[in-house]
């Protein structure tokens, strides 16, 4: 992990879970948050009390409802198209143009937008946005403030940086450092 992590692990059994769902990542909801944490203080939960399983049953909803949202940033395995990522990866080049970093990485603007295109679902620009704001949220998630984590993406204002990583991960940064 890039960033300072808690890790809390909930043991449900296969009967509660719908058998066609994909293991994958969970937005984790305010509601979801406490009450896998109300589990944890428990140590368990008993199906026997009703306070517990209603507190079972937010955890199976909230699971089930929530939307991953675009928390996942796939890396293109074509090696001239990982090479332009790499750029994009770096922060010395935030600055640099789309074409300038395409040209440095031996591809066209056009065969970088396939590539990409086909490999991450995203064009090159939206996949460098996501990488650069990634890069802010875990910052903030670090500890940085929402200024320094603008700054340090290649954002001149907070505002800016705000509205573009709201869009994109929609919720604010504000919210990103809270656990």
């Amino acid at each position: 992990m890039s960033s300072r992590l808690q890790l809390r692990t909930l043991y449900l059994r296969p009967d509660t879970t719908d058998p066609s769902r994909e293991a994958g990542i969970v937005n984790v909801s305010g509601l979801l948050h406490e009450a896998i944490l109300r589990v944890c203080e428990q140590g368990f939960v008993d199906e026997r009390l009703e306070r517990d399983r209603s507190l079972g049953m937010i955890i199976l909803g909230e699971m089930n409802w929530c939307d991953p949202g675009n928390l996942v940033l796939l890396h293109p395995q074509d090696p001239r198209a990982r090479r332009l990522a790499g750029f994009f990866l770096d922060t010395a080049l935030h600055d640099v143009p789309l074409d300038t970093l395409c040209a440095r990485a031996g591809l066209s603007r056009r065969t970088a937008e396939r590539a990409f295109q086909r490999e991450s679902g995203l064009s090159p620009a939206q996949w460098r946005r996501f990488a650069t704001l990634s890069e802010g949220l875990v910052r903030i998630a670090g500890g940085a403030t929402i200024e320094q984590a603008a700054l340090a993406t290649g954002y001149q204002s907070r505002s800016a940086f705000s509205d573009a990583f709201s869009l994109v991960f929609g919720f604010p940064p504000s919210r990103a450092g809270k656990s």
